[in-house]
């Protein structure tokens, strides 16, 4: 071994080490000024709006129309809220460790309060579909993301569940921003 493969080895463990130093940093700082408790809070909250399904139906109803779904589409709208959530808590929140977190706790959450969905949910391919819709190159993700919806309630060139996809992402996006900023996120 050469003097140069040590020094090479040395300067990725230092970077390294640097690294995980400003994530241990970064979590004490989220955790002292509360964040982790808030991130915490946030996904019990929106447990709390999934768990009860009948009451989410009711808040949806004037957005979207009939709620009154078969089974299978039942499901495919509840996969999309979940992934919109998710996706959404992401977008909003400052950082992975609180993004981490609300996550985790909204779905450990659901885990703990319907298994029987949890355990169908996580077993399924519905969120790919969904990341390779966000994924695609097109003018609007919020179309592919209704195909996809439409596609996945075996209703895939039907435009009212196209729309019906497109509005359910809209309203879970904006109500989960709402939510979130409700929050006493501190800013670091």
């Amino acid at each position: 071994m050469e003097d140069s493969d040590i020094k090479i080895f040395g300067k990725e463990q230092a970077a390294g080490d640097c690294d995980e130093l400003r994530f241990i940093a970064l979590m004490e700082r989220e955790r002292s000024n509360g964040n982790i408790d808030e991130a915490v809070r946030l996904g019990d909250y929106l447990s709390d709006i999934f768990l009860d399904e009948e009451g989410l139906l009711q808040r949806l109803a004037p957005f979207i129309g009939n709620t009154d779904f078969p089974c299978d589409v039942l499901f495919q709208i509840k996969i999309l809220m979940f992934f919109t959530a998710e996706y959404t808590i992401n977008r909003v929140l400052p950082n992975t460790i609180l993004t981490s977190t609300a996550v985790n706790a909204l779905y450990g959450n659901i885990k703990n309060g319907d298994s029987a969905f949890y355990t169908e949910f996580s077993d399924g391919a519905e969120y790919s579909f969904y990341y390779l819709a966000m994924r695609k190159e097109s003018q609007s993700v919020i179309t592919e993301i209704g195909k996809a919806f439409a596609m996945l309630c075996g209703k895939e060139d039907d435009q009212s569940f196209i729309d019906l996809g497109k509005r359910l992402f809209n309203l879970v996006s904006d109500e989960v921003t709402e939510i979130t900023d409700m929050f006493n996120f501190v800013d670091a």
